[in-house]
């Protein structure tokens, strides 16, 4: 039948959804020692916006070479927002459940900065793996895109916390989850953020190409 053939719906499908379970356990390896989180995160994105390329051949060549080659950047990038986000967690747990009784500003400027935490963390290994910055500059574009783009930025992030959710309801969705959810999850965000991207692209070429008035 031609769904069998290997040009077939059924065969591409299968090859997706075992790359990206393929590129999940990558990902998992190479994200233990916890402080090349971020270069795996961002071979993690450099692999699926290919994927998204119809480029679905040597995914763990691919992720290993995008490890190597981002890796310095990427930890630059990764080890300030780690600190910040391990300061916002500690910060969170005191304000919401050690100190019942704190202002209510400082409430407010904590939820505040954890939104803007997160809003950076949709996008900045997506910028870090498709664009050559400083690691500053990273982060700085990764709050921008994620406030300009607030719509696509809040479906994406309903997504995932419907996807985390979920995998949360057992131990066992729990360990399915760390084999599943990792590249499905990005696969799924760089589809909305790939259009961005080129959304921007293409806007900033229109304006360089723009004649002097």
């Amino acid at each position: 039948m031609g769904i069998f053939r290997p040009d077939g719906v059924l065969y591409s499908l299968m090859t997706k959804f075992t790359n990206l379970v393929l590129l999940s356990l990558c990902w998992l390896i190479c994200s233990l020692p916890v402080v090349t989180i971020g270069a795996s995160a961002t071979a993690l994105h450099a692999v699926c916006f290919r994927m998204h390329d119809d480029d679905d051949a040597h995914i763990a060549r691919k992720f290993f070479g995008y490890f190597r080659s981002n890796f310095r950047h990427a930890t630059l990038v990764w080890l300030p927002l780690m600190i910040v986000g391990g300061m916002l967690l500690w910060s969170n747990y005191l304000y919401f459940f050690g100190m019942p009784q704190s202002s209510d500003i400082l409430r407010v400027i904590l939820m505040i900065a954890s939104a803007v935490y997160l809003i950076c963390m949709t996008y900045v290994f997506a910028c870090v793996a498709r664009y050559e910055n400083t690691p500053f500059q990273s982060i700085k574009n990764a709050v921008f895109i994620g406030l300009r783009y607030i719509v696509r930025t809040l479906i994406m992030a309903a997504i995932t916390l419907t996807i985390l959710f979920a995998v949360m309801w057992n131990y066992t969705t729990m360990l399915l989850g760390l084999i599943f959810v990792p590249a499905f999850l990005c696969y799924i965000n760089c589809s909305f953020i790939k259009r961005i991207f080129v959304e921007l692209e293409e806007k900033s070429n229109n304006m360089n190409t723009a004649p002097n008035s």
